[in-house]
């Protein structure tokens, strides 16, 4: 049982790691990162294997993208731009920390 939890944990915490180090690259990179993300998404796909390249690419690095995406089409300017999402990443690294400790002490309560 012990070792399912700690299983658990680990798988949300790589969900977690590499959905924050994927917004923080944006900050560095922004626009490059953005379009090869894009690259890598099918549009209106009808097969299975295309969907799943979606489900797996949004699941894995889409939160950072989305915001990014929703920041870019504003019309301010670059440095308000990047402050933005500084800010927003900040808040949701914090909610990454909360939602894993958390999930941790919910777990650990079934040890």
């Amino acid at each position: 049982m012990q070792s399912t939890i700690e299983i658990i944990q680990v798988i949300v915490l790589i969900l977690l790691v590499s959905q924050n180090a994927y917004a923080f690259t944006l900050i560095i990179m922004g626009n490059i990162l953005l379009e090869y993300y894009q690259w890598g998404i099918f549009e209106n796909p009808k097969h299975w294997f295309p969907k799943t390249t979606n489900f797996i690419l949004r699941f894995l690095f889409g939160i950072g993208p989305y915001f990014y995406k929703k920041l870019h089409n504003q019309e301010r300017s670059w440095f308000s731009r990047k402050a933005l999402y500084l800010g927003w990443y900040l808040l949701f690294s914090v909610v990454c920390i909360l939602f894993y400790s958390i999930i941790s002490t919910i777990l650990n309560l079934f040890i």
